[in-house]
């Protein structure tokens, strides 16, 4: 029977509060931070077992950094007009940013099929152009937000991302609202929203609208093959991508939280190769928009989206490399590959396995039956390393090939899962009586989470700015995958570097291009701000247990983006 001590409050909803697990780098800054400021137990093993509530969860919780970025109901969706369509060429920039922003990530979306109904959604104010329009308003407040982040969202336009979705909300679609037999329309609206609040910093929002969008998605069947003959191909491949995406973020939910996941892959038998199946993007032509044809808009889209990153080439001093990603767009080479879909999944499926094989709160192994644990889920890594199609094979930061933002996304995907994977690993070397085999297997395997973090960070750009890193970096995850590199090599030094020894240097190079990458997003983000803000405080007081660490590479402040308050002051120097 699984014990609650002490209730968990989510305060108003914002950020990402609520229990923290041992899965998510937050409960690993805080195991660091105990070592430093001498917690007793702090440098042991820490991971869930018997059902029991883990006293530290709580004391997790000061270390949460994700913060609401932007207040989302900024616009108040009463006095406008659900209607109101931005113009044909920003919506086709809109769109064309969407996709562009996400590579097929989660594909809950076709591009050549949104576009061929984008211009037939009713105005009669039915039911079904209400859908329709309600999911174009969430993807162009997801785009109207990139192009932002990237700087390219030219003179400040009349409308924001808050207007896109206040449109969406008097359409139907509401984070606050409970949703009613949708079909798989409104499902994969839902699966927008969530990445619209995910992208925000609203974690605890986008986990609480994903649970009831999966509850929606299971019960039209979503997650069951489909052996009814009159359903088309299109069909299956819409049901599989729809669902999968809602399990890919699930999944990134959870490594973020360190809760526990609403669907269980065991209830699941829809195919992943469904995805495989062809061009994603491609879908069959259709009548709707035979006036022009569809492969006349197809190519008017990319005209017009290649025309507007021109237009930010002329016009931005700072980012002459927007022209950089122009001829990227318009090369033969810019559609992300079929397999990069299934193949992330297939890393997003480990994880979930080491979660229920290691962080399980039913977890009552011995040590060496987690370390035998570990051996296995560690050879099915190295599996799907070795089977890796070539034109996705992990890339080195300095190697320049074709797809090269997928295979970013993917090596980072890796990195990431082997720190989760040996993290129960990193800690002080025990006093205890311990065979010499397994001594060795805990060394190795810490070893193995610290260069994980340092092979992440290795593959990011030296030098970096706000807006390269958002355009050429999986921005929807890269600062949970920073943090996560941050916390580890936190906790390395804490424990004295005793898996590094000779190597702190190192250690702190790594630390300061995290750092450096905190700093970045740190102006333009107000959850980069207040990790900024935690693992600073950290590093100095790890830097007092070393003589001259030099942390000449690390700044000592970094920029207040706009809409941090003194309230957020206060928690931040409680720290």
């Amino acid at each position: 029977m699984g014990e609650l001590s002490r209730k968990v409050s989510l305060a108003q909803g914002e950020g990402a509060f609520g229990l923290v697990g041992n899965m998510s780098e937050v409960a690993w800054i805080d195991q660091a931070f105990g070592v430093v400021r001498g917690r007793p137990g702090a440098t042991r093993p820490r991971l869930s077992t018997s059902g029991v509530l883990d006293p530290h969860a709580f004391s997790a919780t000061n270390f949460i950094y994700f913060v609401d970025d932007d207040e989302v109901l900024t616009v108040n969706e009463d006095p406008i007009d659900p209607y109101q369509r931005p113009s044909f060429s920003r919506s086709l920039v809109l769109t064309e940013a969407y996709f562009h922003a996400l590579q097929d990530a989660f594909p809950f979306v076709v591009h050549d099929d949104f576009l061929s109904n984008l211009f037939n959604v009713s105005t009669q104010h039915s039911w079904t152009g209400r859908r329709l329009l309600a999911k174009a308003n969430m993807m162009w407040a997801i785009g109207s937000k990139w192009l932002e982040m990237t700087g390219m969202n030219g003179e400040a336009p009349r409308d924001t991302h808050q207007h896109y979705y206040a449109r969406a909300r008097a359409l139907g679609l509401d984070h606050r609202a409970v949703f009613d037999h949708p079909n798989i329309d409104q499902v994969q609206g839902m699966g927008l929203l969530v990445l619209y609040l995910l992208f925000n910093g609203s974690v605890t929002r986008a986990w609480i609208t994903l649970g009831c969008a999966t509850r929606h998605a299971t019960a039209l069947g979503l997650h069951l093959r489909v052996t009814d003959p009159s359903v088309s191909d299109e069909d299956l491949r819409s049901r599989a991508r729809t669902w999968y995406s809602l399990y890919s973020l699930e999944v990134l939910i959870s490594e973020i939280t360190g809760r526990p996941k609403s669907m269980s892959v065991s209830d699941v038998t829809v195919p992943i190769d469904l995805l495989e199946r062809g061009n994603l993007d491609y879908s069959p032509p259709s009548p709707v928009t035979s006036q022009i044809g569809d492969s006349i808009l197809l190519e008017i889209s990319r005209k017009t989206w290649l025309e507007h990153l021109d237009l930010m080439q002329n016009t931005s001093s700072l980012e002459v490399k927007v022209g950089e990603l122009g001829q990227e767009a318009a090369s033969p080479d810019y559609a992300i590959p079929n397999a990069y879909l299934p193949q992330r999944l297939c890393l997003c499926l480990l994880s979930d396995k080491i979660a229920r094989q290691l962080y399980s709160g039913t977890n009552d192994d011995t040590w060496v039956g987690l370390q035998r644990k570990i051996h296995g889920l560690e050879d099915e890594m190295q599996h799907w390393f070795e089977n890796l199609p070539e034109n996705l094979y992990l890339v080195s930061r300095g190697r320049q090939s074709r797809n090269l933002r997928a295979r970013i996304e993917l090596a980072m995907y890796y990195r990431s899962l082997q720190m989760i994977l040996y993290r129960p690993c990193l800690c002080a070397n025990s006093v205890e009586v311990e065979a010499v085999e397994s001594r060795e297997f805990n060394h190795r395997s810490a070893r193995a989470c610290v260069l994980g973090a340092m092979s992440m960070l290795a593959l990011l750009p030296d030098d970096p700015t706000i807006t390269e890193i958002y355009r050429r970096l999986p921005w929807w995850s890269l600062l949970h995958f920073v943090a996560q590199a941050s916390a580890v090599l936190h906790l390395e030094l804490a424990i004295d570097a005793q898996h590094f020894e000779g190597e702190v240097n190192q250690l702190v190079e790594s630390v300061t291009k995290a750092m450096q990458y905190l700093h970045c997003m740190a102006g333009a983000s107000l959850s980069a701000y207040r990790a900024w803000n935690i693992f600073r405080t950290l590093l100095t007081e790890v830097s007092r247990r070393y003589h001259n660490m030099d942390l000449s590479g690390v700044a000592q402040d970094a920029p207040r983006p706009p809409g941090w308050t003194e309230e957020l002051d206060k928690v931040v120097s409680g720290y």
